[in-house]
């Protein structure tokens, strides 16, 4: 709307309300009636910013607010993800760990059982040749019995003995059947077989199978002694296995734990980011909004105090000439024209306003 176009508007009327006001009167009352229409308007205006401000604080003070939170929530989740995250890493060391424990000791089970086994079997092999030894001697004595009768001969005794020594010389306890041997050569060299032969033979052969049932019962008792050994060790090794199998169950359900809290941390995070930025951007477009606002409050503010202080120069100036206006009833720009013939002051300030009246506007 053209303010002074309005005034010149209010002039026209000025000739058909001359009946009750006087022209400059009126023309004085319509430019109050536009000052305060423009006050009004700022008025209404300036509610309306008001309102704006209060949303504009409302909605800037919300998504600080959300952008914050999601700041908070973003640090918060990154420092239990780097957390899990390194004991995740220690849990996994410590796992790989205690597999290595583990298979060492199974390794060591294995070594002490192939040991185990090995003794056993030469524990049955030094067993079997003490009972073929004690066999033996059991025909020796039968043999000699039968060559004391005369039932056998002294060839036959020779062979069964030289089993015997046969055998002794296997199991590695020949030592043990030389005073027997001493005896066999002296019977072979003289031929004489005496009762106190005999029973020198019998002697030593009771005393062989003594020292062999001895030697048996030494073998056997630290073999039960080292079964025993191996057993506890077998064992104790075997606890040990046990409980790092327990604790690699334990590491492993641990793992996952830490893994799964890895995975909603990372969510947190991408949800967090992305809540952050949605609200980022939200609140540059309302700060940009309500600049905007500002912006068309202070513009609008300033062109309407411009209009006002531009009529109530307008109505100074008719009411210090309202004499004059009187006196135009027909065109109301001839007042303009009449001052812009002056060479004066009001001339100037005329044709002022008049190209103001041309070109002045507001929405």
């Amino acid at each position: 709307m053209k303010v002074i176009a309005l005034v010149l508007v209010g002039l026209l009327c000025v000739s058909a309300e001359t009946q009750t006001r006087s022209p400059g009167q009126l023309l004085v009352d319509h430019i109050n009636s536009l000052i305060l229409s423009i006050r009004n308007e700022q008025t209404e205006h300036d509610d309306i910013y008001t309102v704006q401000q209060r949303e504009c604080g409302d909605e800037l003070g919300f998504r600080k607010k959300e952008v914050q939170d999601a700041v908070d929530a973003l640090t918060r989740a990154t420092e239990h993800k780097g957390r899990a995250q390194a004991a995740h890493a220690s849990a996994t060391a410590d796992l790989i760990r205690v597999k290595t424990y583990q298979q060492i000791l199974e390794d060591q089970v294995e070594f002490i059982t192939t040991r185990r086994n090995d003794r056993a079997a030469n524990f049955n092999k030094k067993v079997q040749n003490i009972n073929t030894s004690l066999s033996l001697i059991d025909g020796a004595e039968q043999i000699v019995n039968e060559f004391a009768n005369a039932s056998a001969s002294f060839i036959q005794v020779t062979k069964h003995f030289n089993n015997m020594f046969l055998q002794a010389t296997k199991a590695g306890n020949a030592g043990e059947y030389a005073p027997l041997l001493s005896v066999l050569v002296e019977l072979s060299g003289d031929g004489n077989v005496s009762v106190d032969n005999i029973n020198r033979i019998r002697q030593l052969l009771n005393e062989l199978r003594e020292k062999l049932s001895a030697a048996l019962s030494q073998l056997t008792d630290n073999e039960n002694t080292q079964i025993e050994v191996f057993q506890a060790r077998k064992n104790r090794v075997q606890d040990v296995i046990t409980l790092l199998v327990n604790v690699q169950g334990q590491l492993t359900a641990y793992i996952a734990q830490l893994q799964a809290t890895i995975t909603k941390e990372e969510d947190i995070i991408n949800s967090a980011t992305s809540k952050r930025i949605r609200n980022q951007n939200l609140l540059n477009y309302a700060s940009d909004m309500c600049n905007a606002f500002n912006t068309e409050y202070n513009d609008s503010t300033g062109a309407r105090r411009k209009e006002v202080e531009l009529l109530t120069k307008l109505r100074t100036f008719v009411e210090q000439r309202v004499e004059e206006f009187n006196q135009y009833g027909g065109d109301p720009t001839d007042v303009f024209a009449s001052y812009a013939k002056q060479g004066s002051t009001q001339a100037a300030e005329a044709q002022f306003l008049q190209l103001r009246a041309n070109l002045r506007s507001r929405k």
